[in-house]
């Protein structure tokens, strides 16, 4: 009965079209688990996450959206670089590695909460400036993929992002 709710309720968030939310879609993110926002995301793809767009923001070689929920952080993009490639992306900066680690492994927590009863396949790649860890289901499933490196930004070096995007057959 709960996935029948979140699915209605992501619906309401996904199918309304305007920019800006609601008091009640607003709420209704608010309460979403994780879980449930990796599935819309997951189901919505296919359709270059139309229905989570927010804002329109200005870029000279891409098409990049606000996103209507952020999964990590406070400023999640939707990304089109071509008619065939499309990301949701979220990223934050970090004064410390260990910020950024800790915020990785909170994302690969939820995320590999969420995928096990599906049978995703996790692999992790690690450097001393650097570590991935991607998950996979299958070659027409969009592959979830969160980061952590070393930035060139003096203030901020640090960053972890989590990015859903081009399924394995694309790339």
């Amino acid at each position: 009965m709960k996935k029948f709710l979140s699915v209605v309720a992501f619906s309401a968030v996904t199918l309304s079209g305007c920019t800006s939310l609601s008091p009640e879609q607003r709420a209704t993110i608010d309460t979403m688990t994780p879980c449930e926002k990796i599935t819309g995301l997951l189901n919505a793809y296919d359709n270059r996450f139309e229905g989570l767009k927010r804002t329109r923001v200005n870029t000279k070689y891409m098409e990049t959206w606000t996103a209507k929920y952020n999964l990590v952080g406070n400023d999640c993009q939707i990304t089109a670089l071509d008619k065939d490639t499309v990301t949701y992306r979220c990223q934050d900066e970090y004064n410390e590695q260990s910020q950024a680690i800790a915020l990785h492994q909170k994302a690969v927590g939820f995320t590999r909460e969420c995928l096990a009863a599906n049978n995703w396949y996790e692999q992790q790649k690690e450097s001393a400036k650097s570590l991935r860890t991607t998950f996979v289901l299958d070659e027409a499933t969009p592959v979830i993929s969160i980061h952590t490196g070393k930035t060139m930004s003096r203030s901020k070096p640090w960053s972890t992002s989590l990015e859903i995007g081009k399924p394995v057959e694309s790339k």
